[in-house]
């Protein structure tokens, strides 16, 4: 569960909430629950060994701040590309590159969500929740890096941009791409966020995982 800004309109902050266990023994074993718990509990190639979800949703947080960091400073080109900098990080860090969050990018974190859950599914110890929701979980995790990379598509046209007057339309496009980011966005105007390949974000990836982790009998805890 993530904590919102009302006045700033970001979310600021991630904490978990953390049930009772259900009762009954866990329904993943051996390499399956290894590549789930890369996904949803701790995965050692990411900052602080933590979950990958966690991961992306810790950098999707800091692109929604600094997204709508930037577009609130709209006369100033300087401001705007400074703030614009980190929301690129978040999304996609280059080598080397500093800036706002882990240094992992939603992009990377996504695609990797995507990689390990599709390798929990065919493991031996997969369980029957995990067959049936992890091809969701990893299209929601493919929409999730792709929406990121059309977010540094767009901010590296704002880095490009040669007046304020340019950059300003684009930040604000970028905090609304930012809002899908963790929204997710109703592409297709059904009046709910379906789960495609095309309209899931960062809140329909978490419930997903969510599902699964009620369905096979673990801690409803992402960390």
């Amino acid at each position: 569960m993530r904590i919102w800004s009302q006045a700033a309109g970001v979310v600021i902050g991630t904490f978990v909430v953390a049930p009772a266990m259900l009762a009954g023994p866990p329904q993943q074993t051996g390499e399956a629950a290894t590549h789930f718990g890369h996904v949803a509990t701790g995965f050692g190639g990411a900052p602080a060994g933590r979950g990958l979800v966690v991961t992306a949703a810790m950098e999707v947080n800091t692109a929604m701040m600094y997204a709508n960091f930037a577009a609130g400073s709209p006369a100033s080109l300087e401001a705007m590309q400074g703030h614009v900098r980190n929301v690129l990080h978040a999304l996609a860090p280059e080598a080397g590159g500093k800036g706002a969050g882990l240094g992992f990018g939603v992009r990377r974190a996504g695609e990797a969500v995507a990689a390990h859950i599709e390798l929990a599914v065919k493991a031996q110890g997969s369980s029957e929740t995990l067959r049936k929701l992890g091809p969701t979980v990893a299209q929601a995790a493919r929409a999730l890096a792709a929406r990121a990379q059309a977010m540094a598509g767009i901010a590296n046209r704002v880095l490009a941009a040669k007046t304020a007057a340019e950059a300003a339309p684009l930040v604000v496009e970028l905090r609304e791409h930012a809002l899908q980011l963790d929204l997710g966005r109703d592409a297709d105007g059904s009046g709910r966020i379906e789960l495609n390949a095309v309209e899931p974000g960062m809140n329909q990836l978490e419930a997903q995982v969510y599902s699964i982790l009620e369905g096979d009998k673990l801690p409803r805890v992402l960390r």
